[in-house]
């Protein structure tokens, strides 16, 4: 059964191919109108959007199907790809606007109804500026790449119009039909860089590159909980990574050796609800390795009455996303 979050998901993705394909249809016209090489560069920025909001689409209804046999962790892994696709077509977007750009310089052309075209452009940047800040504000919202990459590349293809509109504008002014060309040239520029960023966001997700912010968060959650808990005596190697909308987590925890294996179940259950608040999302798989205590650990120790301590607790350590993504500094092995 679908939930409410991946209805709305696909539902946002479905409205931002629909609008896309309306979006191309303006811009090839405005082209045919104007002959301008700025509008050109927007009609193509347009066919790449058609292109991978396609593919978004289909990622994001494959990125929200149940795990299976062949795929244990689920298929979230996709968004990766859909980004890293997405922003292969905006470069490729790109390097055409640029060229088409520099064969207007060499070989200048006509350009011809300059306030109709203009018009239909503005028209376009502003409804790709709302869909973009909608599918931003939705995928961060839901915690989906897809979206957020898919409403980047249609905020770039909004700032290519403006930009199409400010050159049609300059040469209805100034008649000076250079400025056509070099505006389209900054714009391929602009572009060129949005989708380095997404090919970078793409690889760091692929890699299962480490975001600090969300290390933090979770390091916020267990230093709360120590505090509160003082059986938890120490944590380290925490990892995690994401597929799709949901988190995979896995540290490991020291606890005192005699703890009943009930209360370690305890532990863990409440780790798993605390951090899934703190991330915003249903979906967390937590891995706890449980450690159990040796006399090494006694100096970071905040137990009130332990009956085998070895010595006094004499430091504090905070759990910080430094700490506790790191190696514990003594050695656990040896058994109490």
């Amino acid at each position: 059964m679908e939930t409410a979050s991946i209805k709305l998901k696909k539902k946002a993705a479905l409205i931002s191919l629909i609008i896309g394909f309306l979006m191309f249809f303006g811009k090839i016209g405005a082209y045919f109108l104007t002959g301008s090489a700025a509008v050109l560069s927007d009609a193509l920025e347009s066919i790449v959007h058609i292109f991978a909001t396609s593919f978004a689409y289909y990622s994001l209804l494959l990125s929200t199907k149940p795990p299976d046999i062949e795929h244990p962790y689920g298929h979230g892994k996709i968004e990766f790809f859909s980004a890293g696709f997405e922003g292969a077509l905006i470069i490729i977007a790109a390097i055409s606007i640029i060229l088409y750009a520099v064969r207007d310089i060499i070989t200048p052309r006509e350009i011809s109804s300059l306030d109709t075209g203009a018009l239909i452009i503005t028209g376009a940047s502003v409804t790709n500026l709302l869909l973009g800040m909608y599918l931003i504000r939705t995928g961060k919202r839901e915690k989906s790449l897809i979206l957020v990459a898919d409403g980047r590349h249609v905020m770039t293809d909004s700032i290519t119009s403006f930009g199409a509109v400010a050159a049609l504008i300059l040469v209805l002014i100034t008649d000076i039909k250079l400025f056509d060309p070099l505006v389209a040239i900054i714009l391929g520029l602009n572009i060129l860089w949005t989708g380095k960023d997404l090919i970078r966001q793409s690889i760091g997700g692929l890699m299962h590159e480490t975001d600090k912010a969300i290390v933090e968060d979770i390091a916020g959650v267990l230093e709360r909980e120590r505090i509160a808990h003082h059986n938890w005596i120490d944590v380290h190697r925490l990892r995690y990574w994401k597929s799709g909308d949901t988190y995979m987590v896995d540290f490991h925890l020291i606890v005192p050796y005699y703890q009943l294996v009930s209360e370690s179940h305890d532990t863990v259950h409440r780790l798993e609800e605390v951090i899934r608040q703190e991330l915003n999302t249903e979906k967390v798989e937590l891995f706890v390795h449980l450690d159990p205590c040796n006399p090494k650990c006694c100096f970071i120790c905040s137990m009130p009455d332990c009956k085998v301590r070895k010595e006094t607790r004499s430091q504090v350590i905070r759990w910080d996303g430094k700490k506790i993504i790191s190696r514990a500094d003594y050695d656990i092995d040896e058994q109490a």
